[in-house]
Order: structure tokens, then sequence, then C-alpha cells
């Protein structure tokens, strides 16, 4: 009973705790019955129910997925940032229960209806229930894209499969007799490169090629991937190329091979037409009308041919140079076959040395590696240096200083401060030196020397295949000034500077011989020969004398 005169209402009494329904059924003993059929059948009831609910709303999600969405209203009003609807901030979704009994959902899905519609067309009992729940936010998911997120995951894996398909590029097929096309292409460019190749070797033997035609097609081979290594490397130098190789690239470099043997045949005939023309009497029409001169008293024909071959005598013996013997003498020959057939190292010299599988590439038909090249450079420096320590050098050996080849690649890749080269002369000036000697490696497939003649001013460039190296003028002569500017703190002084390549630059005949010139032209430039004196028929000697140089760790005498 309340008190009487009491200012607070009485605290109603609490409800009791609702009466929890049994799940399972007990027997008399208190242990789990068996369930009956009723209980069963509640259960699969209950499934049914939540596999028809996901059917429904999967086949809704699929539905509006493929169909086209409606776009906002043209006429929606334009409103500023404090009259638009409050939006929700974003919420992770809700995670849907796992039984819901049908009917409608709890809250009426987003729509795109704009409120100035829904008060023209909708009654305002349905505006109501249009408005979305506060628990969803309302998003208007237009456009519509793989990485659009809903409330429903199996909605979003629909979505991604179906922008999938559409993004998907349809296979291109192939023709049927495209192999056969292919196959028929490749062939007549082969024919058409054989053709040119044997024109241009007939050519190139009335111009005084003597090797073989295999011989001429391994030296072309080498050729056409020189002059295309180096054109893409001005290209990218460029920026002309992409990274990555197109499909046009990749056509010039099929027609490569065909265009620049059409060249090289087009350049051979106008050089051969250029030579006969030269032996061709010119005349004059205007001459032919003019009345001739008196014959003046001249010698006969016999003296005329006396005085031509002693002219020419002289001019031979003053520009003659000695000629490289055919072999080695029987001793030293026998001594090269025995270092054929040693292993492990065979040499050592300075910081140098070589092992059997260096002396290997000595052979007929194989390129000189690194060690060989560097061996043989470390041979003509030591001769430099002890010409300098005797009492009475010879003045046919000068002054040299050799970078291996790894000073080269430095230099074009690294440059002179990144690759640090100021400390490779920091015991050494080299503007003091007569010739600084360089062997130059060409994209890995190519030998050639290049030398600084600080005795005649000029940068030297020889290539065995006769091609021009404008890059190696422009680096050498960048590396010049900025070792000056390193030693003298000043600019050098190129006045009377000039690019210099020999007319009378021997020619390899083949594609593996540009190691052995690039050799003999270091040691020729190292006594200051104005003439080469060795050719292709001297390889097979000069090998075989390296060999024995190597072994011996000194330079033979006999040049």
């Amino acid at each position: 009973m309340p008190v009487v005169g009491s200012q607070k209402r009485p605290r109603p009494s609490a409800y009791p705790p609702r009466k929890q329904p049994r799940m399972t059924k007990l027997n008399g003993d208190g242990e789990n019955a068996s369930p009956g059929g009723s209980t069963i059948r509640e259960r699969w009831s209950d499934h049914g129910k939540t596999f028809l609910s996901l059917v429904v709303d999967t086949a809704a999600a699929v539905r509006d997925s493929f169909l086209p969405h409606p776009q906002p209203s043209a006429h929606y009003p334009s409103t500023s940032q404090a009259d638009r609807p409050p939006t929700h901030p974003h919420r992770p979704p809700l995670r849907r229960p796992l039984r819901r009994p049908l009917g409608p959902p709890p809250s009426t899905p987003p729509t795109s209806i704009s409120p100035s519609e829904q008060n023209e067309t909708t009654p305002k009992a349905l505006v109501s229930s249009l408005q979305p729940s506060p628990r969803r936010p309302s998003t208007v998911p237009w456009p519509t894209t793989a990485n659009t997120k809903t409330y429903y995951p199996q909605v979003d894996m629909a979505l991604k499969k179906s922008f999938r398909k559409e993004q998907k590029q349809p296979r291109r097929k192939r023709h049927i007799f495209e192999n056969q096309h292919k196959a028929h292409l490749e062939a007549t460019r082969a024919g058409d490169r054989e053709a040119l190749l044997k024109t241009l070797y007939i050519l190139q033997q009335k111009d005084g090629y003597s090797s073989d035609f295999a011989s001429f097609k391994g030296f072309m081979k080498k050729k056409t991937l020189i002059s295309r290594i180096l054109r893409t490397q001005r290209e990218r130098a460029l920026k002309f190329v992409s990274a990555k190789p197109t499909a046009l690239s990749l056509t010039n470099q099929q027609h490569d091979d065909t265009e620049f043997l059409r060249r090289a045949v087009q350049k051979a005939q106008a050089t051969l037409e250029e030579f006969v023309l030269c032996f061709i009497p010119r005349t004059c029409s205007s001459c032919s009308s003019r009345p001739k001169p008196r014959t003046p008293l001249t010698p006969s024909i016999a003296d005329l041919q006396f005085r031509y071959r002693t002219k020419d005598g002289q001019l031979e013996r003053r520009i003659a140079v000695p000629s490289l013997p055919s072999s080695l003498p029987p001793e030293d020959d026998a001594q090269v076959n025995a270092l054929f057939r040693k292993s492990g190292i065979l040499s050592k010299y300075a910081k140098e040395q070589v092992t059997d599988q260096d002396v290997v590439r000595l052979k007929p038909g194989k390129w000189l590696n690194d060690e060989i090249i560097n061996f043989y450079g470390a041979l003509i420096l030591g001769r430099s240096d002890d010409n300098k320590e005797n009492t009475t050098p010879s003045k046919d050996i000068l002054d040299v200083h050799y970078f291996s080849t790894f000073f080269w690649s430095k230099l074009l890749n690294d440059g002179y401060e990144k690759g640090r080269l100021a400390k490779w002369t920091k015991k050494m000036d080299i503007f003091s030196k007569d010739v600084i000697l360089i062997p130059v490696n060409h994209a890995n497939v190519h030998w050639t020397a290049a030398a600084i003649n600080f005795k005649q001013k000029r940068i030297e460039s020889y290539d065995s295949m006769l091609d021009d190296r404008p890059n190696v003028f422009k680096v050498l002569r960048e590396y010049v000034n900025q070792e000056h500017l390193n030693k003298k703190k000043k600019p050098f002084d190129f006045t009377g500077w000039v690019d210099y390549t020999s007319a009378n630059t021997p020619c390899q005949e083949n594609g593996y011989d540009c190691g052995v010139f690039t050799c003999q032209f270091l040691e020729s430039l190292s006594r200051g020969v104005p003439r080469f004196n060795f050719t292709q028929k001297d390889i097979p000697y000069l090998r075989r004398r390296m060999l024995w140089e190597i072994g011996n760790a000194r330079l033979r005498t006999e040049q």
C-alpha cells in the first residue's frame, strides 16, 4: 500500500521473467528424447523460407545489374549546401540475420527520385515510406562499376562477373593459311637476301676481296648486326623509340637485313662505276672545231716508260712496309702447339693472367675475350716502360699508356664522375704521354681500337669493318676535357686537334677476327708506324704469334 502524503510515485513491481520454451524434449529419466516429426517439419520450414528469400534477393540483384539504371531527373532544383538534405556518414554494412520471415524488408532500398518529383507525383504517405532508413545510408550507385559496394555480397560478386565479361577482349581467330603465308614470306625474303649477298660478293671480289662466300656471309651478318645496334642506341638516345618494342619496330628489324644489303649493293655499284669513269677519256664538242696545234717535240715511248718506272720504284721504296712472314720458326711453332695442350694458368704478366680456356680463343674462327686483349695490352705497356728505363731508348717505341677493356664501358655508361675515372690516372699524367691506347667494345659484338695522340694532336679510331665511329671521337674529347679540368683545373685547349681515321686501315673479311685486328692496331700505334703492314691473309700467322708472345710474356722483335 502506498504511504499517504508521499510525493514520489511508488516503483512498479518488476515483471516476472519470460518463460523460456524448452528446446528439447526429455524422457522420464531426464535424458534427451529423439526429435518428433513436428519439430523436424518446423526446422525444414524455416530453412525453406530463408532459402526462398535468398533466391528472390539474388534474382533482383542480377536483374538490376543487367537492366539500364534510371538517370537522375534533369529538372532537379539547384540548391545550396545548406538546403540539401543531410547525408548520413558511411557505416559498414550490417550483417544480415540468418533467419528472416518472408515479407517486405524492414526498410525500402534507396531510390533515385528527387524530392521535387516526390512532392509532385507521390502522396505524402508514400513519400514517408520511400525515405531511406536511418540505419542504412542512402547512396545512389550511379554509375555502377565493378568496384560498387552494396549491402549484399552476392550482388557484389554478380557485378564483378558482369564487368569482367564486358571488359574481356574477343580472341582474334587466326587465318587457316596464316602459317603458310608466313613461311612463304620468309622464304621469299631469304631468297632476296641470298641474291643480294651474291651480287655484293661479286662486286667486292672486283674490288679485291679474297675470302670465300661463307666468310663473306659471316662478315655481312656481323656488319648488319652492328649497324642495327648502333642505330637503335642513337634512336633511344634521341628518345625516338619507347622502351617496349612496337609492331613497327619489329617489322623494321625483319626488313633491316634486306634493306642494309640493298644499300650496300648500290654503294658498291656506285663506287665501281666511279672507278671506271676515271679511265674513260672525255671529249668536248667545242674543242673539235678548233684548229689543231703544232706537234711538239716529244720523247719516245721507251724514254717515257723508263722515266715512269724509275719514279714508281722510288715511291715504292719510300712508302714500302716490311711484309710479315707466313709462319713462325719451327721451334716457336712447336712451342705454340704445346701451349694449346696445356691446362690451368699458362702465363702471368703484371696484374694479368690467362688460362687454357682463354688461349683457345686464339684458334682460327674464335672471338677474343677481355683477358687476351688486356694481357696483350699489358705487354705493350710493359715494353714502353722498359724502353724509358734503357740508357739508349729506341726512337721507334713511343711513351704510351694502355687502358683496359673496362675503361670504355665505364666511360660510356657511367661517365667521368660517376665512373670515378679520375682514380684510373691517380699515379700517372696522361698529358705527358705520347699516345693513350684504348680498346673499344661496341655492344659486346665488335672490337675496335681508339687512341688519344697527344704527339700529333688528334683523336684516332681504327675499325676493321671500315665504319665511321663519330661517337668515339665525341666521348674521348669529353674525357680529355674532364681529365684536364680535374688535374689542371682548367678546360683543355683543342686548338689544332682533328678526328683521324686512316685511309689504309686493313679490313677484315669475316665476322670473328676483329679482336686480332684491334690488338695489332694497338701494337702498331705504340711504335708510331705510319702504315699498317698486315692484312686479312696475315691473321692466321698473327694468331699463333700472339699466343707465343703471351706464353713467353714478351713481344717479338720482328714486326
